[in-house]
């Protein structure tokens, strides 16, 4: 029979952390009000150097720090964690149908035939691989298969 070929995995991206997303609503935030670091550090009482770690998700600032940043910045801390939420929330949507595609772009290339299907019969490929375009295909005794449009099946004798 033929060479089984398997087709490389992309990596999968790391989970985002609460951190990275943390960091990107609080400096949207900023950035919103128009305000620079120093004075959101001024007003939380941390070092800008430390907000700007917070906000590259470098650091993970406790509870009280995390209450300071955001009362500096005129939120309420649900506010934030609400944010936070919603955006890892769509980024999972995001994942989820990127997973989604790349798994129907692989099944559509799994499942896909040669033209050239040699004259002995009309539906058997190479190696006896029966290919069938199940839109227009009966299964034995004349029986109607159903199946989503487009859908094309491989099956091994």
């Amino acid at each position: 029979m033929g060479k089984v070929v398997e087709f490389p995995r992309a990596p999968r991206a790391a989970k985002p952390l609460w951190r990275n997303e943390l960091g990107e609503v609080l400096r949207g935030e900023r950035l919103a009000q128009e305000r620079i670091l120093t004075e959101v550090a001024g007003a939380a009482g941390v070092s800008p150097q430390y907000l700007s770690e917070i906000e590259r998700g470098r650091k993970e600032p406790s509870s009280e720090v995390l209450g300071a940043v955001t009362e500096a910045l005129g939120l309420e801390l649900v506010e934030v964690v609400h944010r936070v939420a919603e955006s890892l929330g769509a980024r999972r949507e995001l994942e989820r149908r990127e997973a989604e595609r790349r798994e129907r772009l692989e099944r559509e290339r799994s499942f896909a035939f040669r033209a050239d299907v040699p004259a002995r019969h009309p539906a058997l490929g190479v190696d006896g691989v029966l290919v069938l375009d199940l839109d227009a295909a009966t299964a034995a005794g004349g029986a109607t298969v159903a199946a989503p449009p487009g859908d094309v099946y491989l099956l091994a004798a």
